[in-house]
Formats: structure tokens, sequence, C-alpha cells
């Protein structure tokens, strides 16, 4: 029985992390990083809620690596016409999705709507999840400046994991920490 609990006790006690990593770690020298060096400006501080990058002293690039490959694993968009969480996340392989069509009660004006505002909700979903994730690793956000986290967002998985990686381990660099 004592042999069972220490067993249970020692794997609650490990990192849960992916089982297996699916973006090969690159060189850091050959990463090239946005200019963040507008990030103290009054309008950027004030936006920082909105658009921010993580950093944390003394993390290496391997390890911030890690971290946002596995936390790119949650950020699969909600489909905002039904807002169910109705995904699974695996240790291993792909995220699947139940797929539900269902049609659109609220007519043509809702469409209309739905798409005036859809950007921002799928950006405030994307926001939230990675500092649900990021946050209790240690990584502080800042704030930077909406075309800058904006380029970046829409590069390709490996080269985004990459440069996140790369300000998270690489020296503060100016930006203020949301008050939001």
């Amino acid at each position: 029985m004592w042999k069972f609990a220490s067993v249970a006790l020692m794997a609650a006690s490990l990192p849960c992390t992916a089982q297996a990593q699916t973006v090969p770690v690159p060189d850091p020298a050959t990463i090239v990083m946005p200019n963040l060096s507008g990030s103290a400006d009054p309008a950027v501080v004030s936006d920082g809620w909105k658009y921010f990058f993580f950093q944390r002293n003394g993390v290496s690039f391997e390890e911030a690596f890690a971290d946002f490959a596995d936390c790119h694993r949650f950020l699969q968009p909600n489909d905002w016409t039904t807002v169910k969480l109705n995904r699974f996340v695996p240790w291993n392989g792909t995220p699947g999705k139940k797929a539900e069509n269902l049609p659109n009660p609220y007519g043509l004006v809702g469409a209309l709507i739905g798409g005036m505002i859809e950007g921002t909700l799928v950006r405030r979903d994307y926001q939230a999840k990675m500092r649900r994730c990021m946050e209790p690793r240690g990584y502080t956000r800042y704030g930077v400046a909406e075309e800058i986290w904006e380029s970046v967002s829409k590069l390709p998985l490996d080269q985004w994991v990459a440069v996140q990686a790369k300000i998270a381990s690489s020296p503060d660099f100016g930006g203020k920490v949301p008050v939001k």
C-alpha cells in the first residue's frame, strides 16, 4: 500500500508537459527577433493587456521553446456559434474536435454582428489560453505594439514557437507589465 502511495506521489510531482514535442528546436542564433524597443511607449503600455509577449529571467531558450510548444496545443479556437468546450487535447497526436453543424438562428443580422466581433473574440481566447498556460510556469507578460504582436502571431507554428521562445529567454526588452 505504501509503495503505491509513494509512486503516485512521485508521479503527481512531475511536471505535466506534452510527451512528444512536434516542433524541432532550432539554433537560437538563426532566429530574427522583432524590434521591441518601443514597448515602453505610453500608447503601447495602454494596450499592453491586449497585445503582449512573455519573458522569464533565467530561462533557457530550450526550456522556453518546450513551454511554448506545449502551450500551443491549447490554442485551437472555439467555434463561436456553439461556444462549447467540445475539444480533447491528447498527450500524443493532434487535438480533436467534435464536428457539429448547427444552423445560425440569428439570421443575416446576427451573422454580420458576429463577423464584426469575431476577431476580438478569437484574440481574447488565444491570449487567455496562453496566460493560463504560461503564467503558472513563471513567465511575466509585457505589452508590445499591436503590429509586432500580429506579425508574430501569424507566423507558421515552428517560427512562432521559436520567436516566442527567443523573446521569453532574452533579457528584459523594456516592456511594461499590463495593469489589467
